[in-house]
């Protein structure tokens, strides 16, 4: 049997950037987290992030860090999570998200793969409230429940589901590289210049 906790019982919140203009973006020794790097990755993507100025009045973001979205265009897209497993000092979370501490030992991996499953999206699709832009409340994502299995099953869940991410992202890999590989012999076939050196017959041209 899994145990069903609620969020608020198993950590905390802090807010993303907060009194920045535009002017305070682009430079500095920090770094902030995108947005889209949490929209879009299960897991941070540690290659984008931007740069910023070090400020010690912001929350800095930790390790085994839960970042949720709070804005979409759409109530399907609200709420996107994203886990924090990179290593770097001074990083911050962008003003349209907010982080999430845990309190209590999690495999990192099978939490990534749980807040993007169908069961807990449908619960956060829930909490969307908008018309022309939908935005979810802190407190209520708080108050949701979560399945929580033994950490050994935690383990063998988060391993599997992240085989097989790793396993489609290689392939995935490799289908970009056969598709550039079929547009530059799709230029190569049907250019004039390739036909005219001769490397083929002469093709005839017609109406």
């Amino acid at each position: 049997p899994w145990e069903q906790r609620k969020l608020k019982e198993l950590g905390d919140t802090y807010s993303g950037l907060t009194g920045k203009s535009k002017n305070d973006f682009g430079h500095g020794d920090a770094f902030y987290i995108p947005y889209l790097n949490i929209f879009t990755n299960s897991i941070v993507d540690n290659s984008n992030l931007e740069k910023i100025d070090i400020d010690s009045k912001q929350h800095a973001v930790n390790y085994g860090d839960v970042l949720f979205t709070v804005s979409s265009e759409t109530p399907e897209d609200v709420g996107m999570t994203s886990i924090y497993m990179g290593n770097k000092n001074n990083v911050y979370l962008n003003s349209f998200c907010f982080g999430y501490r845990l309190n209590k030992h999690f495999d990192l991996f099978f939490l990534s793969s749980y807040f993007r499953s169908n069961v807990f999206r449908k619960s956060i699709e829930i909490l969307a409230q908008g018309i022309s832009r939908y935005n979810i409340s802190k407190n209520k994502v708080m108050s949701l429940k979560i399945f929580i299995p033994t950490d050994d099953e935690q383990s063998n869940i988060g391993c599997l589901l992240n085989h097989l991410d790793d396993t489609i992202t290689a392939n995935q890999r490799k289908l970009d590289e056969l598709k550039n590989v079929k547009k530059l012999l799709m230029q190569k076939i049907f250019s004039q210049e390739w036909r005219f050196k001769g490397f083929t017959d002469p093709w005839e041209q017609r109406k």
